[in-house]
Protein backbone atom coordinates (compact mmCIF):
# COMPACT_ATOMS: atom_id res chain seq x y z
CA UNK A 1 0.00 0.00 0.00
CA UNK A 2 1.29 3.34 -0.81
CA UNK A 3 2.07 5.35 2.48
CA UNK A 4 1.84 8.69 0.92
CA UNK A 5 -1.41 9.91 1.14
CA UNK A 6 -3.99 9.66 -1.54
CA UNK A 7 -4.39 12.84 -3.96
CA UNK A 8 -8.33 13.51 -3.95
CA UNK A 9 -10.51 15.47 -1.13
CA UNK A 10 -14.39 15.12 -0.34
CA UNK A 11 -16.10 18.26 -1.63
CA UNK A 12 -15.01 21.06 0.95
CA UNK A 13 -18.75 21.72 1.07
CA UNK A 14 -18.94 18.29 3.44
CA UNK A 15 -17.46 20.44 6.42
CA UNK A 16 -20.47 23.13 6.38
CA UNK A 17 -22.52 19.35 6.25
CA UNK A 18 -20.65 17.74 8.97
CA UNK A 19 -20.48 21.44 11.16
CA UNK A 20 -24.81 21.03 11.02
CA UNK A 21 -24.69 17.65 11.64
CA UNK A 22 -22.40 18.33 14.60
CA UNK A 23 -24.51 21.55 16.11
CA UNK A 24 -27.56 19.52 15.80
CA UNK A 25 -25.86 17.11 17.94
CA UNK A 26 -24.99 19.51 19.91
CA UNK A 27 -28.71 20.94 20.33
CA UNK A 28 -29.64 17.20 21.00
CA UNK A 29 -27.12 17.00 23.84
CA UNK A 30 -28.68 20.17 25.46
CA UNK A 31 -32.05 19.58 24.79
CA UNK A 32 -31.68 16.22 26.89
CA UNK A 33 -29.84 17.95 29.20
CA UNK A 34 -32.76 20.69 30.10
CA UNK A 35 -35.41 17.48 30.30
CA UNK A 36 -33.21 15.98 32.53
CA UNK A 37 -32.76 18.91 34.89
CA UNK A 38 -36.57 19.29 34.38
CA UNK A 39 -37.13 15.56 35.07
CA UNK A 40 -34.68 16.04 38.68
CA UNK A 41 -36.63 18.96 39.52
CA UNK A 42 -40.10 17.86 39.67
CA UNK A 43 -39.18 14.83 41.50
CA UNK A 44 -38.14 17.17 44.41
CA UNK A 45 -34.50 16.54 43.63
CA UNK A 46 -32.00 20.03 44.28
CA UNK A 47 -30.04 19.99 40.29
CA UNK A 48 -29.09 23.16 41.61
CA UNK A 49 -26.48 25.23 39.53
CA UNK A 50 -23.81 22.88 39.05
CA UNK A 51 -26.67 20.32 36.97
CA UNK A 52 -27.22 23.49 35.05
CA UNK A 53 -23.24 24.46 34.34
CA UNK A 54 -22.84 20.69 33.24
CA UNK A 55 -25.46 20.63 31.02
CA UNK A 56 -24.15 24.11 29.28
CA UNK A 57 -20.43 22.94 29.17
CA UNK A 58 -21.29 19.72 27.70
CA UNK A 59 -23.75 21.65 25.24
CA UNK A 60 -20.51 24.38 24.68
CA UNK A 61 -18.30 21.52 24.17
CA UNK A 62 -20.42 19.90 21.62
CA UNK A 63 -20.81 23.28 19.30
CA UNK A 64 -17.27 23.79 19.90
CA UNK A 65 -16.45 20.78 18.37
CA UNK A 66 -18.54 21.74 15.52
CA UNK A 67 -16.33 24.68 14.80
CA UNK A 68 -13.39 22.83 14.59
CA UNK A 69 -13.77 19.31 14.05
CA UNK A 70 -15.35 19.01 10.25
CA UNK A 71 -11.94 20.98 9.02
CA UNK A 72 -9.71 17.99 10.90
CA UNK A 73 -11.89 15.51 9.29
CA UNK A 74 -11.76 17.13 5.90
CA UNK A 75 -8.35 17.60 5.41
CA UNK A 76 -7.54 14.17 6.13
CA UNK A 77 -10.05 12.23 4.31
CA UNK A 78 -8.71 11.83 1.00
CA UNK A 79 -9.28 9.09 -1.50
CA UNK A 80 -7.95 8.18 -4.94
CA UNK A 81 -8.73 5.81 -7.57
CA UNK A 82 -4.96 3.16 -8.36
CA UNK A 83 -4.31 0.83 -10.43
CA UNK A 84 -4.45 -1.61 -7.43
CA UNK A 85 -8.10 -0.27 -5.90
CA UNK A 86 -9.52 2.47 -4.09
CA UNK A 87 -7.56 4.05 -1.89
CA UNK A 88 -9.18 5.82 1.22
CA UNK A 89 -6.89 7.63 4.06
CA UNK A 90 -8.77 9.46 6.87
CA UNK A 91 -8.71 9.80 10.54
CA UNK A 92 -7.16 12.91 12.17
CA UNK A 93 -6.29 11.32 16.04
CA UNK A 94 -5.99 8.15 14.64
CA UNK A 95 -5.32 7.78 10.83
CA UNK A 96 -7.05 4.40 8.64
CA UNK A 97 -5.63 3.62 5.63
CA UNK A 98 -7.73 1.39 3.25
CA UNK A 99 -6.96 0.25 0.10
CA UNK A 100 -10.03 -1.74 -1.23
CA UNK A 101 -8.63 -3.64 -4.60
CA UNK A 102 -10.87 -3.65 -7.55
CA UNK A 103 -11.13 -7.34 -7.86
CA UNK A 104 -13.10 -7.43 -4.05
CA UNK A 105 -15.10 -4.91 -5.07
CA UNK A 106 -19.14 -6.30 -5.10
CA UNK A 107 -20.87 -3.55 -5.04
CA UNK A 108 -20.87 0.27 -5.32
CA UNK A 109 -23.85 2.30 -4.26
CA UNK A 110 -24.91 5.74 -3.13
CA UNK A 111 -26.91 7.57 -0.37
CA UNK A 112 -27.71 11.44 -0.30
CA UNK A 113 -29.85 11.72 3.01
CA UNK A 114 -32.15 15.12 2.65
CA UNK A 115 -29.81 17.33 4.76
CA UNK A 116 -26.72 15.87 2.36
CA UNK A 117 -29.06 16.87 -0.64
CA UNK A 118 -29.40 20.45 0.91
CA UNK A 119 -25.70 20.34 0.29
CA UNK A 120 -25.22 18.71 -3.31
CA UNK A 121 -23.80 16.15 -1.43
CA UNK A 122 -23.48 12.26 -2.18
CA UNK A 123 -21.71 9.56 0.19
CA UNK A 124 -20.61 6.49 -1.87
CA UNK A 125 -20.10 2.98 -0.31
CA UNK A 126 -18.10 0.50 -1.86
CA UNK A 127 -19.13 -3.45 -0.61
CA UNK A 128 -16.27 -5.82 -0.14
CA UNK A 129 -15.85 -9.39 -1.08
CA UNK A 130 -13.84 -9.81 2.44
CA UNK A 131 -13.91 -9.12 6.59
CA UNK A 132 -13.65 -5.93 6.10
CA UNK A 133 -17.43 -5.33 4.72
CA UNK A 134 -17.48 -1.79 3.25
CA UNK A 135 -15.88 1.76 2.95
CA UNK A 136 -17.42 4.54 2.33
CA UNK A 137 -16.12 8.19 0.92
CA UNK A 138 -18.97 10.83 2.54
CA UNK A 139 -19.28 14.08 0.85
CA UNK A 140 -18.76 13.94 -2.52
CA UNK A 141 -20.74 16.12 -5.43
CA UNK A 142 -23.43 13.97 -7.44
CA UNK A 143 -21.30 14.38 -10.64
CA UNK A 144 -18.25 13.35 -9.16
CA UNK A 145 -19.47 10.34 -7.16
CA UNK A 146 -21.71 9.49 -10.64
CA UNK A 147 -18.03 9.32 -12.29
CA UNK A 148 -16.01 7.54 -9.31
CA UNK A 149 -18.94 4.74 -9.31
CA UNK A 150 -19.22 3.86 -13.01
CA UNK A 151 -15.00 3.91 -12.80
CA UNK A 152 -14.93 0.96 -9.78
CA UNK A 153 -17.48 -0.64 -11.44
CA UNK A 154 -15.60 -0.74 -14.58
CA UNK A 155 -12.56 -1.85 -13.21
CA UNK A 156 -14.48 -4.45 -11.18
CA UNK A 157 -15.61 -6.01 -14.18
CA UNK A 158 -19.68 -5.26 -13.30
CA UNK A 159 -21.52 -3.37 -16.52
CA UNK A 160 -23.72 -2.05 -14.08
CA UNK A 161 -23.39 -0.33 -10.47
CA UNK A 162 -26.25 0.89 -8.11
Amino acid sequence: MALRDPTEHLDPKVRRLWAVQDALGALGVGAAGAVLLVGVDATGADAGGAGVALVVVVALAALGRAAWAPGLRWRHHRYEVLDEGLYIASGWLVRRRHLVPHARVQTVDTRSDPLMRAFGLVEVEVRTASHQGSVTLPGLAADVADDLVAVLAARAGHDQAT
